[in-house]
């Protein structure tokens, strides 16, 4: 009987160590990745007259003026086509949204008041009846691997208008949220009710100017350091940063990755839209050859995530293919 007792002991004992480092060898990166954590792991928040900066090793920016994020929230990402993006990146929510006026610009600590949707149930947009949303970081399809991006100078972006992976159309602006009463008469229901008009809300948002730890502006640790959690998906981001030059730099171009989609500016002129849903990958979008003008230059981003991670880069390119580094960046 003891050495009965012994085997089935030694084998209930195997089998808890087989458990436990099953368990710990199967955490989801996801969860910890969207861990509320403190927003000085990824920001450093500057004055308005800090001393210049300059770009980091490799010339990617970190110095921005953000305001915190505006509620748009969205159910997936497969509604990022070209006109939606267009539409609501530059759609104006407050008054000098959209300034080229670098003497006008909002200094840290402002404030302004915006009119945007309401979050909706669940927090992740809902989709109702489907239990609270889509996977964590998913969008309707699969996200561009990362890596997938332009890669070097002179590569462009993804076409306009190419598919981001999705495997159905996207469900049109203003259609039901509900999960299965959607399907109306297929469900017993007859025809779906007509959709409401998204309630609105108002909203006070502080403009932040501050230097980024990561080459990559991470904008969901922004909204959920700025907003103390309230604020993770269905979001929209502005945020502006100032290139000082000694003189003209002719025919350099601004390379940018975002996720998800964004439009990019330079002096008030538009240069670059990273169109669909994608991940944030360096050089993934290269503009056209602009000119950077001696002295003061404007550069402004505008992000949209849905339910998923949310972040930027961005750095410029010489005409020969060299990054430009012999510059500064100011927040005014």
């Amino acid at each position: 009987m003891n050495r009965n007792f012994k085997m089935i002991l030694t084998a209930a004992m195997a089998v808890v160590l087989v458990g436990c480092g099953s368990t710990g060898s199967k955490i989801d990166p996801q969860r910890i990745a969207n861990r509320n954590v403190e927003f000085d792991q990824y920001f450093t928040e500057i004055k308005a007259d800090a001393a210049p900066a300059k770009p980091d090793e490799k010339g990617f920016i970190r110095r921005w003026t953000i305001i915190e994020p505006i509620n748009k929230p969205n159910s997936g990402n497969t509604v990022f086509t070209d006109s939606y993006i267009l539409a609501e990146l530059t759609k104006e929510y407050f008054k000098g949204q959209f300034t080229a006026d670098i003497k006008s610009l909002p200094k840290t600590g402002d404030e302004v008041i915006v009119e945007s949707e309401a979050p909706r149930a669940g927090g992740r947009g809902g989709f109702g009846g489907f239990g609270g949303g889509a996977p964590q970081g998913a969008g309707a399809g699969q996200a561009r691997p990362q890596g997938a991006g332009a890669g070097a100078p002179g590569a462009g972006a993804r076409p306009q208008g190419a598919p981001a992976g999705a495997q159905g159309q996207a469900r049109p602006q203003g259609a039901p949220q509900g999960g299965m009463g959607g399907f109306g008469g297929m469900m017993g229901g007859g025809a779906p009710a007509a959709a409401a008009a998204p309630a609105t809300i108002k909203d006070t948002l502080t403009w932040h100017s501050v230097d980024s730890k990561l080459f990559n502006i991470k904008l969901i640790r922004f909204a959920l350091g700025t907003s103390e959690g309230k604020k993770r998906y269905g979001l929209i981001f502005n945020a502006f940063t100032v290139i000082n030059c000694e003189e003209d730099i002719p025919n350099v171009r601004l390379a940018a990755g975002s996720n998800a989609a964004s439009i990019w500016w330079v002096n008030g002129e538009k240069v670059l839209t990273l169109q669909a849903d994608r991940r944030m990958v360096a050089d993934d979008g290269m503009s056209k050859r602009i000119t950077l003008k001696k002295g003061k230059n404007l550069v402004r981003a505008a992000v949209i995530n849905g339910p998923g991670m949310s972040d930027m880069c961005m750095r410029f390119y010489n005409e020969d293919g060299t990054i430009l580094k012999n510059i500064t960046i100011t927040n005014n």
